[in-house]
């Protein structure tokens, strides 16, 4: 059977070869190699031996190496992994684990956002019945190292941004370029841009989004 490709407006094309080029260049604490390298963790994950035999279990249960055709350090491969695979039994204990193991929570953050950038790219294409785009090469440059010291301690796994009211604005704070690299991915994704032409109203949407995540149980 032959599946056609549904049509995507060119300001979503746009917005997602944007993210692309964002990602293959330097960011504050990934180069962009290595931010390539995470978005192919990322499309690895899926098919993960290791992550399959721990499904059943819990993340950390079973010990081994996660496939992997990159050369990222094995635990910014087990972060990534278990954010594709496993996000919603991971636990402070895991975090903490993974920090206690050299991953900077400022590198922690802008993984998150290269992997969950990639995945809304990716998961974009094969709804929309096309291949996941090719990735570009990695722009030359060096980690910014930045950060944010508008942060504060709230309980929570990392420091939040003090500005803003939605967690997830805040969760992402700690790293400005990350958070603005996420939304940038995420915000034409949803097709709720006020220059959308889409079939649906926003009540209609906001019902197909509430189901799909009830199925795939994101609490948020």
């Amino acid at each position: 059977m032959t599946v056609t490709a549904l049509p995507v407006d060119a300001a979503t094309s746009a917005a997602h070869d944007a993210t692309l080029r964002a990602i293959a260049a330097p960011g504050a604490w990934w180069s962009g190699a290595d931010r390539l390298a995470i978005v192919r963790a990322a499309r690895t994950a899926p098919t993960c031996v290791l992550c399959a035999e721990r499904d059943a279990l819990a993340p950390a249960a079973i010990d081994g190496e996660h496939d992997n055709d990159s050369e990222l350090p094995p635990i910014a491969v087990e972060a990534v992994h278990a954010i594709r695979n496993d996000s919603g039994r991971l636990a402070r204990r895991w975090f903490d684990d993974v920090i206690d193991m050299g991953l900077l929570p400022e590198a922690y953050v802008e993984l998150v956002a290269v992997t969950a950038s990639s995945v809304i790219l990716d998961t974009f294409a094969q709804g929309v019945g096309q291949d996941m785009a090719e990735l570009p090469e990695p722009a030359n440059g060096t980690p910014t190292l930045e950060r944010s010291d508008d942060v504060e301690e709230a309980g929570a796994w990392l420091p939040l941004a003090r500005q803003g009211r939605a967690n997830i604005l805040r969760s992402l704070g700690l790293v400005p370029s990350a958070l603005k690299l996420f939304f940038g991915a995420f915000g034409r994704s949803y097709y709720m841009a006020r220059d959308s032409h889409f079939a649906l109203d926003r009540a209609q949407v906001e019902l197909v989004a509430a189901r799909v995540s009830a199925v795939n149980e994101c609490f948020y």
